[in-house]
């Protein structure tokens, strides 16, 4: 009897801490503009919601593996990482474009172009940013202890 008080207690208490996890409570991504944009990014990308972090201001997604920040909406933006080699494919680049037009709404080709110049500029230097209207495309190679590259595409009014 005592352990079914226990369960009693235990189960709802467990499932209210995982709830908790599954949706931001004042968090920017539970804003209106950060939910079009996760339901803009699930669609283009065939991603799926993994979770949010604490704070309430970055999504998870996974397969494939996007991460998108949504703090307000000049720091709005999405990460995605290649870390096998600091030649991600073709594929990779076509889906960093889709995922930055879903946040963007910048053209796929141009989004596309711009990430690779950046990603040409960041094997130079390890770390570069390109300035396109309406998007910032930021970069950063990495070649020890494992190589890759991560490259961020944000939302720019400039």
């Amino acid at each position: 009897m005592r352990l079914c008080g226990v369960l009693a207690i235990t189960i709802p208490f467990v499932f209210g801490m995982t709830s908790g996890f599954a949706a931001p409570i004042d968090g920017a991504a539970g804003s209106d503009e950060c939910k079009g944009i996760v339901s803009r990014l699930l669609e283009a990308t065939n991603a799926s919601f993994d979770h949010y972090s604490p704070s309430g201001d970055t999504v998870f997604l996974r397969s494939p593996k996007i991460v998108l920040t949504c703090k307000s909406h000049r720091f709005t933006g999405i990460s995605l990482t290649w870390d096998a080699s600091v030649f991600p494919p073709n594929a990779w680049f076509g889906l960093l474009a889709k995922a930055g037009k879903a946040v963007t709404g910048v053209n796929l080709k141009e989004l596309e172009a711009a990430s690779r110049q950046c990603h040409r500029l960041a094997l130079k230097d390890k770390t570069d940013e390109i300035e396109i209207p309406n998007a910032t495309i930021e970069c950063r190679a990495f070649t020890r202890d494992g190589d890759g590259i991560n490259i961020s595409i944000w939302i720019s009014d400039r």
